[in-house]
């Protein structure tokens, strides 16, 4: 099956997400003739990773990745005061 070389309308839009907490946000647009990722601490979005892929695919999957770990961290957090708090009843 041949391929066709056009792009689709939607490859060049910019892609944002967001933290839980909404204080990081992920963004994927295209930079020259790669897909840049780029995480933002809120709410002054200084730029905190950046990071380069030849295609769309693997640059939102990265996004995705960043958001989850992102995430994640906010929890573990949370499980760390909530187990120093259970020591303390002893």
């Amino acid at each position: 099956m041949a391929v066709s070389g056009r792009r689709r309308f939607d490859d060049d839009k910019v892609v944002k997400y967001e933290t839980a907490e909404k204080d990081f946000e992920v963004e994927v647009s295209r930079t020259l003739n790669k897909w840049c990722v780029t995480v933002y601490q809120m709410p002054d979005r200084q730029i905190l990773v950046q990071d380069f892929f030849p295609e769309r695919w693997k640059a939102l999957a990265r996004a995705q990745d960043f958001i989850r770990l992102l995430n994640q961290r906010k929890k573990k957090e949370e499980e760390g005061l909530a187990g120093h708090r259970d020591d303390d009843d002893f």
